[in-house]
């Protein structure tokens, strides 16, 4: 039986989890933390009234600072340090269905997280 609330499947080896304060009553996340220098794709699968967030850490501590690459069609993107992480969230646009899609940098160590979200209602 699968309760409601956001779910993690294990992508990479890495310290991204799910946050759920304030998500969207389905939110499946991968948790996956991209290398030094290079990209991770994580499939977002939620419905439309919340939102997504992934905590990111980089051994240990938050990275000093992000930088949107691609922003999303259908939604906003906003990452920002909490309690010593940082935290990318996705929230959709009011009543979009569909797929969407973002990437942001996170500096030191140029990696980057590529959002592919599909969202339901």
């Amino acid at each position: 039986m699968l309760l409601t609330g956001c779910v993690q499947q294990s992508a990479f080896n890495g310290t991204f989890a799910i946050d759920a304060a304030g998500r969207a009553t389905t939110c499946v996340m991968p948790t996956a933390a991209p290398p030094d220098g290079q990209s991770v794709l994580a499939q977002v699968q939620m419905s439309n009234e919340g939102w997504c967030g992934i905590n990111a850490n980089r051994r240990g501590s938050a990275y000093e600072s992000y930088l949107l690459v691609t922003r999303p069609a259908h939604g906003r993107v906003f990452a920002h340090r909490v309690a010593g992480v940082t935290r990318v969230d996705y929230t959709p646009d009011r009543g979009f269905t569909g797929t969407d899609s973002f990437a942001i940098r996170l500096i030191p160590g140029d990696a980057v997280l590529q959002g592919a979200v599909t969202v339901t209602r």
